[in-house]
């Protein structure tokens, strides 16, 4: 499965979506912008960096850039939801005149349980956000940075009382599959292998691997991938390190396997890769 690491061309997306139909994302990805996500209606799971949320009616989901995420079908495929991706120099020279970081929030709050007047506040200013970008006036792009800023600052005035809850499992299975995704988060420069993976987490192989699909999405294989190749593109981006020096601390052997891994799950050579982004 290729990981899809999307470049957004825009600074600013906003769309609100309807669906009844069965639907999961078929590729994992990651933006370089940030993510919003609201529940208008319906549940889904969200897996996002190391674990899995069951996003429900009033949710907000909070997305760093370059976060693996993926959203699953959740019990009914009934779901409407209002989705809004912003590069920070979208708002940027808003936020520079505020004695906080608003896009702190991002990394520590990444699911957000609202209660009934929050909703209905949050609803309100998508709405208008919605209107906005549908008009398409000369002065809607001005007028669609300071309605983000006054729902980035919302949200954060939100996180106040939400910062002692932590938002539940689904249920025991993806809080198991939770603690052997961060084992791997921690530990991928190490060899790694489904047996051994079991034996630490006292189940069979062909069970981790099945609940482990089930649960995030990825395979044992894919996720393990995954994170290796983001380090790799972190150590290519902000370091002089060679090519062997970077297929050892990512965790592969070969400088061979390393590369191909590389190019299938980025679509370049690591090479390549480092020259675009000097």
């Amino acid at each position: 499965m290729k990981h899809e690491v999307i470049p957004q061309q825009k600074p600013f997306l906003i769309e609100h979506v309807k669906r009844t139909a069965s639907f999961s994302m078929s590729k994992d990805h990651s933006h370089d912008s940030y993510e919003i996500y609201y529940m208008s209606s319906g549940e889904r799971f969200y897996f996002i960096k190391d674990r899995t949320y069951h996003v429900r009616q009033g949710d907000l989901v909070l997305i760093e850039p370059l976060v693996l995420h993926r959203t699953t079908e959740a019990y009914s495929p009934n779901h409407e939801r209002v989705l809004i991706n912003f590069k920070k120099t979208f708002v940027g020279g808003i936020l520079v005149d505020m004695d906080f970081d608003p896009l702190g929030m991002f990394g520590a709050f990444p699911l957000l349980r609202l209660d009934g007047k929050e909703q209905t506040q949050v609803s309100h200013m998508l709405d208008k956000m919605l209107r906005e970008n549908k008009l398409a006036a000369p002065e809607s792009h001005g007028l669609l940075k300071v309605q983000l800023a006054e729902l980035l600052v919302f949200i954060h005035r939100c996180t106040k009382s939400a910062a002692a809850k932590q938002p539940e499992f689904p249920n025991t299975l993806h809080q198991k599959v939770s603690d052997i995704v961060k084992y791997i988060n921690e530990h991928y420069a190490e060899p790694l292998s489904l047996r051994d993976l079991a034996d630490r987490f006292h189940m069979s192989p062909f069970y981790l691997s099945r609940i482990y699909k089930e649960v995030t999405g990825f395979t044992f294989v894919e996720y393990v991938n995954q994170v290796r190749i983001k380090e790799a593109q972190k150590l290519l981006r902000t370091t002089s390190l060679n090519i062997t020096a970077i297929t050892e601390k990512v965790g592969y052997e070969s400088s061979t396997h390393f590369g191909r891994v590389f190019k299938a799950i980025t679509g370049i050579a690591p090479l390549q890769y480092r020259k675009l982004n000097l």
